[in-house]
């Protein structure tokens, strides 16, 4: 499913929408989020979206995955951490099976002035990882979140009233990344019944981390 939103805050809002989207009942088969990971946890999201979870669900309960740059301070210190590379699979499996894990925030992204230099890198961590996360949630019937943009809209999208359904031809990687991402996600909802959601986003600047 995906949300239009119109800001983010330092409180998250992304846990607040998408978190209580996966406790409400519904029709997919995950309910209840108990063990979480959160792939990407040191950006501009995950930085504060791993707290807020932690708060909410319980800081044992919450992994904050990591690759290159590893959790300081508070993220390190308030809960478990892990290497998580979003283009390893089996790295994702690995850390699912030792923490129970049932819900995935992938995070995991290419800000989209580097896709364009690195457009090869770009789509293997946006449609690469998400595959790898979408393909180890359909193993261990694990429910997946993952962030889209308004980046997925293009010139020909209507500016006003902007429908939830609508032209989307993005001119970018990140864009094109995005939509192809979405329609990914709806397909292993539809095909294995794997419980995805997502948040179109605006622009955003966190003030916690640098992008």
């Amino acid at each position: 499913f995906l949300y239009p939103f119109p800001s983010f805050s330092k409180k998250c809002i992304f846990a607040l929408r998408v978190a209580s989207s996966f406790n409400n009942k519904s029709n997919f088969k995950r309910t209840h989020m108990k063990n979480i990971l959160v792939i990407g946890s040191v950006g501009q999201i995950g930085s504060e979206l791993t707290l807020e979870l932690r708060k909410r669900y319980g800081s044992s309960n919450v992994v904050a995955g990591f690759r290159a740059t590893k959790p300081t301070g508070e993220l390190l210190e308030s809960g478990p951490s892990e290497m998580v590379d979003a283009t390893n699979a089996q790295l994702i499996a690995d850390v699912v099976k030792k923490y129970k894990i049932d819900t995935i925030y992938n995070l995991a992204a290419i800000l989209s002035a580097v896709g364009e230099s690195k457009p090869l890198v770009a789509w293997n961590i946006g449609i690469g990882g998400l595959m790898n996360c979408l393909e180890v949630a359909r193993e261990f019937g694990c429910a997946v979140s993952t962030p889209s943009s308004i980046g997925a809209f293009g010139g020909g999208t209507p500016l006003d009233n902007t429908p939830q359904d609508t032209i989307m031809r993005p001119q970018t990687m990140y864009g094109v990344s995005k939509v192809a991402g979405e329609l990914l996600s709806d397909y292993y909802f539809k095909r294995f019944g794997v419980d995805t959601r997502s948040v179109r986003y605006p622009g955003i600047i966190s003030n916690v981390t640098l992008p």
